[in-house]
């Protein structure tokens, strides 16, 4: 840690105590604070070692009949993961919001898409950013068969998504020198997506039931990465 970071966990640690009244219980969430809603730069792995592209959607397009689309922020995404697969020849497994403008343009075999189940109306239940990971790995035959990932993920995602690869045993990172999107579409089908305050707080609400769940299942607070 910096010495800017501890004079800032410092001071957040003695600001909590004086409200909690408790400074043991100040220190642990001036941590997590710390590390959870000031940190939202995505880590990087070496270009040379990516073996596996994972892209995550950023929100939709809903049509008028019901139907879903990718819309122009996963069009984005999709770009750069094409652009990864050529640098790299390294396969990708993307959502399908990601994958489906990319299966045209790959031979087949190359993209492997990642579809949400569906209920009794054959409606698509919401698949999460871990519940995309996890369906990977088991796709895959495990983590060790996935190898080291190079994620593709809306700018302010991809702390997320990298800390979330990382829990489950995957080495990942984002490549650097490639940009990541930063668009917001304030026309998508998922609300919290349309504009970057209210993504922030929706991905830091994320972010606080992982360390609540971890605590609970007696982990103690689970690292962000």
């Amino acid at each position: 840690m910096s010495e800017a970071a501890a004079t800032l966990e410092e001071a957040l640690a003695a600001r909590l105590g004086a409200e909690l009244g408790d400074p043991a219980v100040a220190g642990e969430l001036a941590a997590i604070l710390l590390e959870d809603a000031l940190g939202w730069r995505a880590p990087a792995i070496e270009f040379d070692a990516v073996r596996t592209i994972i892209g995550f959607t950023f929100g939709n397009r809903m049509l008028a009949n019901g139907n879903r689309e990718p819309g122009p922020v996963n069009e984005s995404l999709a770009a750069l993961a094409l652009d990864l697969h050529r640098a790299t020849g390294a396969p990708i497994w993307a959502q399908w919001e990601v994958a489906e403008p990319l299966v045209r343009q790959l031979a087949a075999g190359v993209v492997t898409a990642i579809h949400p189940v569906r209920d009794a109306q054959a409606e698509p239940l919401y698949l999460n950013t871990g519940g995309v990971i996890e369906a990977i790995i088991a796709r895959a035959g495990g983590a060790e068969a996935v190898g080291p990932v190079a994620v593709v993920a809306q700018r302010d995602h991809a702390v997320r998504c990298v800390a979330l690869c990382r829990r489950h045993g995957l080495v990942a990172g984002v490549v650097e020198g490639r940009e990541l999107p930063g668009a917001y579409d304030a026309l998508s089908g998922q609300p919290w997506t349309r504009s970057r305050l209210a993504y922030l707080l929706h991905d830091l609400h994320c972010r606080m039931l992982d360390r609540r769940d971890a605590l609970l299942a007696g982990n103690g607070p689970a690292k962000l990465a």
